[in-house]
């Protein structure tokens, strides 16, 4: 199973691919593993409410995961943004 979470950070690597789909795919091979590994382990009971907890679950912990690193980003981005201005303002200054 950790194999395969870390298997699929890849798919960013491939730059043909937006980065919507592959995130997309990246929740949704984790959603599969995860959950053929909780039902083949017992830890996950057969059914309707179970298997809805279990994606209602997944699925907020997956967007709450990637708010957290889009803001993570955002923000150092952004802080470069203005290292590289200030830089270039230097620059134009002793020009």
């Amino acid at each position: 199973l950790a194999f395969i979470a870390g298997a699929m950070n890849v798919i960013y690597q491939i730059e043909q691919i937006p980065l919507m789909i592959a995130i997309f795919i990246h929740g949704l091979v984790l959603y599969i593993s995860y959950l053929v590994t909780y039902l083949i382990n017992g830890w996950l009971e057969w059914g309707v409410t179970p298997l809805l907890v279990f994606s209602i679950i997944f699925i907020v912990c997956y967007i709450l995961i990637w708010i957290g690193i889009y803001s993570f980003t955002r923000k150092k981005t952004e802080e470069l943004n203005m290292l590289l201005k200030a830089t270039q303002e230097k620059k134009d200054i002793l020009s």
